[in-house]
């Protein structure tokens, strides 16, 4: 009797222990997820006044920062920098910015202030170049005013993070001494964070990082030519690029701030992201890209999150509702951006 006991408590164990086992061996692991500190938006400066409104439907979606962008014109033939100018829209001037930077911190959101130049041409201002040490300075002059103006901006209103440049590659890589000399210049006047925004193709070969608070990327990286990628196509096609960042960042230690980030809802949506080149709508593209953005990049201690482009500040893109652009708003898109960045 007690053999045939000890049979039966030994068989028990065995089953226990091998249904123990079995049950352990098959919980799922729940992948490690940033804890985004930006969940952003590049706000599209409105015409004549900012409504309370946006930052109701912004904050609705779980945004949480701002980026704000006094643009610049520069004129290629004299190597001039052009701001502040009455022909831009309020909301790209200094007027327009400090007053949209105050209705962000009325909503508690977080700014970053990101001046771009618009260059003459349709000229990619990473590409920007000149034929003499002369010109150079000239445009370096001009530039370092506009930087600087609004550096002091920036430390006036309490505005959390400055981006003191946009995919300037050219520039960064033939005079990196000015550069270096320049964010001498801005930590004298400002004492927030600091990145610059470089571009995808790019962004490891900037000589400044290690005097930066955050790596900016504005990451528009090729991802797949299909039609409409699935989201685990998209997750595989990250993983190079995910790799190239990942020996930057164990370089210098900083986190990865996407300065920009985005997909319009075409055909081919993460082929090329930079360009405009599908004009035949597909939501479920956009869809796609973004949800494995999050997917992928969620899963990196050092992501500090980062803005998506773009968010019209007016209505005036409802106009054309039915047509392909950049914003997820009042797009399937919208949806799943809301979720990441609740």
């Amino acid at each position: 009797m007690k053999k045939n006991f000890f049979i039966l408590a030994a068989s028990l164990l065995i089953i226990v222990s091998g249904y123990s086992f079995y049950h352990s061996s098959t919980v799922a692991v729940s992948p490690f997820k940033a804890t985004l500190e930006y969940k952003g938006m590049n706000l599209v400066a409105p015409i004549k006044e900012l409504k309370k409104s946006t930052f109701e439907e912004l904050k609705e979606h779980h945004i949480n920062a701002v980026s704000l962008v006094p643009y610049a014109y520069v004129n290629l033939e004299n190597a001039s920098v052009n701001y502040n100018n009455e022909r831009q829209w309020w909301g790209e001037r200094t007027e327009g910015i400090i007053a949209s930077n105050q209705m962000a911190h009325d909503y508690k959101m977080t700014v970053m202030l990101k001046p771009h130049l618009w260059a003459n041409h349709g000229f990619y201002t990473g590409d920007l170049d000149f034929s003499s040490d002369a010109e150079w300075k000239k445009w370096e002059f001009n530039y370092e005013k506009y930087i600087l103006d609004f550096a002091q901006l920036a430390q006036n209103e309490n505005i959390e993070l400055f981006c003191f440049g946009t995919e300037l590659g050219n520039s960064v890589a033939k005079r990196p001494e000015y550069w270096s000399q320049l964010i001498k210049k801005i930590k004298i006047i400002y004492s927030g964070k600091l990145t610059y925004a470089a571009n995808w193709d790019d962004f490891d070969k900037v000589p400044f990082w290690n005097e930066l608070d955050y790596i900016g990327i504005d990451a528009y990286f090729p991802l797949s030519d299909a039609i409409t990628p699935s989201v685990q196509e998209l997750n595989e096609a990250w993983e190079k690029h995910i790799i190239k960042i990942e020996i930057l960042q164990a370089k210098t230690n900083k986190k990865i701030l996407f300065t920009e980030f985005g997909y319009r809802n075409s055909d081919q949506a993460a082929k090329t992201p930079w360009t405009e080149n599908e004009n035949t709508i597909n939501d479920l593209a956009q869809v796609n890209a973004y949800e494995s953005l999050f997917q992928t990049l969620t899963q990196q201690k050092w992501f500090a999150g980062g803005f998506a482009w773009k968010w019209y500040a007016d209505d005036y893109y409802k106009r054309e509702k039915n047509s392909v652009d950049y914003t997820p708003q009042e797009r399937p898109a919208l949806e799943t951006i809301k979720k990441w960045y609740q």
